[in-house]
């Protein structure tokens, strides 16, 4: 099977489609998957580094532009959809998965124009835009939260949860004794929760000798908070970006991070206690919905963004390194959200999709494209 995968710009698009893709594989090694993405985003670093093929899209964002920047970013998703249908066409497409990002919906529209069978997933319990226009033409809707499905058409809507590459699965806490803290901001970093730590270790600086630190931080913040936790004495590694995530999560018995649903879908399948920090500008303030889902079972804690200081996150974090069995629990909650399956069921969908539709049928239609 030919199966197309869109999405990316941040690891929250991209790492999903990287688990379905995975998955694909283990079901079938022949099948062949090519993502398609934007050329500034996280996919042109990750994707060779897994051996997965990716065309881009001259796609860009809509919202929040002025007018004329408005009209331009309209003009490259036209763009960006004679591309995609150039791009089906010659893989011979027999599905079309659009994982979100601005390369989703230009791959998406082109299938529907192809009569491609596509699918859209959207991670947050608040979709955006986008997915809310897509659903109208896809044949199924996943879904991460049960929350989000009243956004679209029960017919069409499966809650799958969100697919966690193969590399992350339950893990034991690490042995107690050195605490072991993980802060992360996404596969871009967080500026602000960069901050935050920094202002937070000088008060933390006499537990120097219980506690040590996993930071990614980012391009930008790297070099300022290495020297920070150096000049207060923690034994700290900081990195801009982390390609083996999994592995830092082992060794962490707490998690401080955004909200965003690849990163909580990591959480749970893990195990990891967390205190959350939701970014508060993200569309429809989904971070936020995301991060109350998991409070309500006990799972995190969550601190908003403009009400977090230094001197507030190191009381936070001391209460955690004086009580590791808190850490635990949360651990324990966080595993009753997990969605091993979600992968697995995103495939077994896409088979039936495929079958439904007729592979021969398909490939007829796609061939008249693949000339563009």
């Amino acid at each position: 099977m030919n199966v197309v995968i869109a999405g990316g710009g941040t690891g929250g698009h991209l790492f999903p489609g990287i688990a379905i893709a995975q998955e694909f594989m283990r079901h079938d090694p022949q099948t062949h998957i090519l993502f398609l993405g934007s050329s500034q985003g996280i996919e042109t670093r990750v994707l060779p580094t897994v051996g997965f093929p990716l065309k881009t899209l001259c796609s860009r964002g809509v919202r929040g532009k002025k007018v004329i920047q408005q009209g331009v970013a309209l003009a490259a998703v036209l763009v960006a959809c004679c591309q995609a249908l150039g791009h089906l066409g010659a893989a011979r497409a027999d599905i079309v998965l659009g994982l979100g990002g601005y390369s989703s919906f230009p791959a998406v529209v082109a299938a529907w124009v192809m009569g491609i069978p596509a699918a859209i997933h959207e991670q947050n319990s608040v979709p955006g835009l986008a997915n809310r226009i897509l659903a109208r033409i896809v044949q199924n809707v996943f879904v991460s939260f049960e929350e989000s499905s009243v956004f679209f058409p029960r017919s069409k809507t499966i809650v799958t949860g969100l697919p966690v590459r193969q590399a992350f699965s339950p893990q034991p806490l690490p042995p107690r004794g050195r605490f072991c803290l993980l802060v992360c901001g996404g596969s871009q970093g967080a500026h602000a929760l960069n901050c935050a730590m920094a202002a937070a270790l000088p008060h933390l600086s006499d537990c120097a000798d219980r506690l040590w630190v996993l930071h990614q931080a980012g391009r930008d913040d790297a070099e300022m908070l290495r020297q920070q936790y150096a000049a207060c004495g923690i034994t700290a590694e900081v990195k801009p970006f982390v390609d083996d995530m999994a592995s830092w999560y082992r060794q962490a018995h707490l998690v401080v991070s955004r909200a965003g649903a690849s990163t909580l879908a990591e959480l749970a399948l893990c195990g990891r206690a967390s205190l959350l920090v939701p970014y508060p500008f993200a569309a429809g303030n989904h971070q936020e919905r995301n991060a109350q889902v998991f409070a309500e079972r006990g799972a995190s804690q969550v601190v908003l963004q403009q009400h977090l200081t230094g001197e507030q996150l190191a009381k936070l974090l001391r209460k955690f390194i004086d009580d590791p069995e808190r850490c635990a629990t949360m651990g324990r909650n966080a595993l009753t959200l997990a969605k091993p399956q979600a992968a697995a069921d995103i495939v077994a969908a896409c088979y039936r999709m495929v079958k439904k539709a007729g592979l021969e049928d398909r490939r007829q239609k796609s061939e008249k494209y693949s000339v563009l």
